[in-house]
């Protein structure tokens, strides 16, 4: 006997099957602006961020406001960097990276990654400024900027992540955007954001699989 779908159940489908033509959109997009900026084979640099997570910071780039400044502490190989950077360049914007480039927070040891970072990210590289120095030893000064946005994936232990907050939130514009990676797989970047929420002037903004980003409470945040 044929009999139709609940309503609710339609309803779901519905919803499913526009979250997947939204994510191909999104794809689609992301994969032909890193075409355009020469960079097609970001997807396939090594990288501890999942395709959702690169989308996701792109889209946060391309969130940004014109001429928008970026900064991103821990590079690594250059995954993240090109993405961030592919939508920060419809922006006309910039990305800063700091790095050691000498693998330090990663599990298969110190070595020097920093001729591969430069030969992933050398499409776009004069849209990037690198700081070759422990992020402990990177003063606001040293920086000189204010920060759209700024993408914390370094020392995932909870007093480094708390430290590497600490400058974000120093030079983060007071609509800036702060994303963590590997807050929910690392116990010291989980406990470092519930430190940070609870006090009261950061809120959840959003989060994809294992990225999640906060913003200045409405309080605290001047009228646009």
């Amino acid at each position: 006997m044929n009999q139709l779908l609940p309503r609710s159940l339609l309803g779901r489908i519905a919803r499913g099957a526009g979250r997947r033509v939204h994510d191909w959109t999104d794809e689609f997009a992301v994969r032909r602006s890193l075409r355009s900026a020469g960079l097609r084979r970001a997807r396939s640099i090594k990288s501890w961020t999942s395709p959702r997570e690169l989308n996701a910071l792109y889209g946060l780039a391309l969130a940004c406001s014109d001429g928008a400044q970026i900064l991103e502490i821990g590079s690594h190989l250059g995954a993240s960097t090109c993405y961030l950077t592919a939508g920060a360049a419809h922006r006309r914007g910039t990305v800063t990276c700091i790095d050691t480039w000498q693998n330090d927070a990663m599990p298969d040891g110190t070595q020097d990654m920093y001729e591969q970072f430069l030969k992933n990210v050398e499409p776009v590289r004069e849209r990037l400024r690198l700081i070759r120095r422990p992020v402990q030893e990177v003063t606001p000064h040293d920086l000189g900027e204010s920060f759209d946005l700024i993408f914390l994936d370094a020392d995932h232990a909870y007093e480094a992540t708390l430290r590497d907050f600490q400058l974000a939130e120093r030079v983060a514009k007071p609509s800036g955007i702060i994303a963590f990676h590997d807050n929910a797989e690392f116990e010291g970047v989980a406990r470092a954001i519930g430190t940070i929420l609870a006090g009261g002037q950061w809120v959840v903004a959003g989060a994809v699989q294992n990225l999640l980003w906060i913003k200045r409470a409405k309080w605290l945040t001047p009228p646009a």
